[in-house]
């Protein structure tokens, strides 16, 4: 075995870390892969499994430490035994890279380097396709992500979505490491003139597409987003709900209809209400607010209940302004318990009194004839068909969130550059409201207009109000979907794996 390259691939993905928001060294995108890349190429199987894992290992210990914080915190662990199980889900999570890697060399071994520039970048893709819905999904710190800060790259968001810009990174990185070879070596002046002629077409491409508008102004709305900045804690006491309640009253009183000249929204986070709704006494609930009879529309987050008797977390839409929206991604372990039998012992340990949500059914897009709201609640935004379904009816794209359980470290930075992806992948405007930040105004190319931090002081509502421009049409992602470019991974995969049979007798 070779300890050192295992160490190697720990540091490569602690250091990929870097390339995510807060740091957003994306340029580091395009070294590591590549260089990761260069470790395994000349290793056998087995080999290749413990440098990918350990790479795994590196990006998840560093990348997802903040979970530790609401395992300490909030669940009363202690910190020895918050770590612990921080690093056991780091270590879980890894074998999805060491896995994909590791079906990479079986159908690459022994091939030329140029016969696998599409696969491996492709065996990095499809890792995270199977984070995405395997064992309830973790679609998180995709590479692809980084793109949004990456002023090379930004503009084909909209055109090849997540995994294309996954793709387009990781054979950018291994295009640098081939030139950085042809540069030592002369003799490989083909490879260095394509190497060249590919990184200046792809980057000479992205100038134009930077500014082209796939979607078409159509109008523009005023819309206040509130941060209620209530401790978790709290929120789901009476105390908590009581201080919710009096903010409502008061921002309605700041914002009276009579005194709004355009069509205004005030958007809260998930779960602003801690009350439970009967999903059928909905227009009583909204009339108990706010009448339809004004220019004032107000999204909520709620608990209700359905007819089953089963909680759903819901957006609902008030005042001139309609529809509801149910959460369908729960949080393991935070909303519902898989196989809850055996493991109703951890909802247990986390659940402040919170009732068990159950995925809703519940798809509307909120508004009316002007305004088109299509919803995401809290990690839903990483689940990139949440907003593709009705990508072409909707105009403004909401988040809903409460990272008030990751406190000021790593997580709800990554969080906001996931809302900032979708909306440069649809070029739509989108809104995010969170509980304790951070939340945001983020235009149509994925750049923040306005944004609250993450609050420390846990009883100053913060909000800001500002224009949203409304935004019709289809990006050419948002049309097709991810789907065809995943069949063109798989057929990637096949056809190395039908050349890797023919040459070689022994193949697995």
């Amino acid at each position: 075995m070779n300890f050192s390259k295992f160490f190697a691939g720990f540091f490569l993905g602690s250091l990929i870390v870097l390339a995510f928001q807060p740091f957003n060294y994306w340029f580091v995108t395009f070294l590591i892969p590549g260089l990761l890349y260069q470790l395994i190429k000349t290793e056998g199987v087995k080999n290749t499994f413990f440098i990918s894992y350990f790479f795994g290992f590196g990006l998840w210990a560093f990348g997802i430490f903040w979970i530790e914080n609401s395992i300490t915190v909030y669940g009363g662990a202690s910190p020895i035994l918050g770590s612990f199980l921080t690093l056991l889900l780091a270590a879980f999570l890894s074998l999805f890279q060491a896995i994909s890697f590791t079906a990479f060399k079986l159908v690459s071994s022994q091939r030329k380097t140029h016969e696998i520039f599409l696969l491996f970048p492709a065996a990095w893709v499809l890792s995270e396709w199977l984070r995405e819905f395997l064992f309830t999904g973790f679609p998180w710190l995709y590479i692809g992500y980084t793109a949004v800060d990456n002023s090379l790259l930004q503009g084909y968001i909209p055109i090849l979505g997540i995994f294309g810009m996954g793709f387009l990174i990781v054979l950018i990185s291994q295009i640098f490491l081939a030139l950085l070879d042809s540069l030592r070596d002369f003799t490989q002046s083909k490879s260095l003139y394509l190497s060249c002629l590919v990184l200046i077409i792809v980057f000479i491409g992205n100038q134009p597409l930077k500014n082209f508008n796939w979607t078409e102004s159509t109008g523009k709305i005023s819309a206040t987003v509130v941060q209620p900045n209530i401790d978790i804690k709290e929120k789901w006491t009476q105390k908590g709900l009581q201080k919710i309640q009096s903010a409502i009253e008061k921002k309605l009183n700041q914002n009276p209809p009579q005194n709004l000249t355009q069509s205004s929204v005030i958007f809260w986070p998930e779960v602003t209400l801690t009350s439970l709704i009967q999903k059928d006494k909905i227009n009583e609930f909204r009339n108990n607010i706010l009448d339809e009879n004004n220019v004032l529309g107000m999204v909520i987050g709620a608990l209700s209940e359905n007819k089953s008797e089963e909680i759903n977390n819901s957006l609902i839409g008030i005042g001139n302004i309609s529809g509801i929206y149910d959460k369908k991604f729960l949080v393991p372990f935070g909303e519902y318990v898989p196989l809850s039998g055996l493991f109703s012992v951890f909802f247990d340990f986390f659940n402040f009194n919170r009732p068990q949500i159950f995925s809703g059914n519940k798809s509307e897009l909120i508004g009316n004839d002007l305004i088109k709201i299509s919803s995401a609640i809290c990690y839903e935004i990483a689940y990139q068909n949440i907003f593709l379904s009705n990508s072409k009816k909707t105009n403004i794209l909401f988040n809903a969130s409460n990272d008030n359980w990751f406190g000021t470290g790593l997580g709800p930075h990554q969080h906001l550059q996931i809302a900032r992806f979708r909306a440069a992948e649809h070029q739509k405007y989108l809104v995010r409201s969170t509980s304790t930040g951070i939340s945001a105004l983020i235009n149509h190319h994925g750049q923040i207009i306005k944004k609250i931090e993450t609050s420390t002081d846990k009883n100053e509502l913060k909000s800001f109000q500002e224009d949203v421009i409304l935004k019709s049409g289809q990006t050419p992602y948002a049309y097709f979907g991810k789907n065809p470019f995943l069949f063109i991974l798989v057929i990637i995969f096949f056809i190395s794996a039908i050349l890797k049979f023919k040459r070689d007798e022994n193949f697995i």
